[in-house]
């Protein structure tokens, strides 16, 4: 069934207050948790230098529904482009004029029919492009992985292992159960921005220890050259020398 989009207006900020919680814990279990964190990382670590990119999750993003009611919903990761990047206690879709891009619920056996009916419905609703759902314990009986993107109001189920975001230009990949994200264009996974750092970390160590090893051969190849410099000038004194005593022997004769 064909969904309508929410009219997207700019209005100032709502005086009454939003709440930031209900009180939920923020992940179902370890792995959900851990799972979530390591997306948002990398995420922000690859949009880190656009400053109109922003990624969160696990915060209230409220809007308005058909009524005009205010509703709020929770998505566990979703990245908007065409906002600023800064902090926030909530996403609210009338102060900021513009819903997510794209959304990925980490589901489970407790969640599943949650987030395959009515937060799909929501989220064609909100006017999300992409959408994804991933099982990280495998505990319901479709597939782990699986992604659907907006086409004239309604889901269309998308196709492959590889799924492939056309909003963020990465791919979605499990890897030993894990879901990953990948840059196409350079076939790198996405680090976190702690392997970011070991890996800028390392890459300096490795400049340095080339820089140091060049600077060595340098000094070497100087040191060398004044020891062949010495050399050649000490050959040279000595045929002097000799020239000089071999003209005194033959005046002397």
């Amino acid at each position: 069934m064909a969904v309508s989009r929410i009219p997207l207006t700019q209005l100032p900020p709502a005086a009454e207050y939003l709440p930031e919680s209900d009180g939920t814990p923020m992940a179902e279990t370890d792995v959900h948790r851990e799972q979530m964190i390591d997306l948002l990382n990398c995420l922000n670590e690859y949009f880190r230098s656009d400053p109109t990119v922003y990624v969160t999750g696990n915060i209230f993003l409220y809007y308005r529904d058909l009524e005009g009611n205010r509703q709020s919903i929770s998505p566990d990761v979703f990245v908007v482009r065409g906002v600023e990047k800064k902090p926030r206690r909530i996403y609210n879709l009338e102060v900021e004029g513009k819903g997510p891009d794209l959304v990925i619920e980490l589901t489970s056996l407790h969640t599943a029919v949650e987030d395959v009916g009515n937060k799909k419905v929501i989220y064609a609703y909100l006017g999300v492009s992409e959408y994804f759902i991933f099982d990280p314990l495998s505990e319901t009986r479709s597939s782990q992985l699986r992604g659907f993107r907006l086409e004239g109001g309604e889901y269309l189920p998308l196709a492959g292992t590889r799924l492939r975001s056309q909003g963020l230009g990465l791919e979605l990949v499990i890897e030993d159960g894990v879901l990953r994200l990948y840059d196409p264009q350079t076939g790198e996974r996405l680090r976190t921005h702690e392997e970011a750092e070991a890996a800028r970390r390392a890459a300096e160590a490795k400049a340095t220890e080339e820089a140091q090893a060049r600077r060595a051969a340098e000094a070497k190849a100087t040191e060398e050259a004044e020891a062949r410099r010495a050399a050649e000038a000490e050959l040279a004194r000595l045929r002097e020398e000799l020239a000089r005593r071999q003209k005194e022997t033959s005046e002397s004769i």
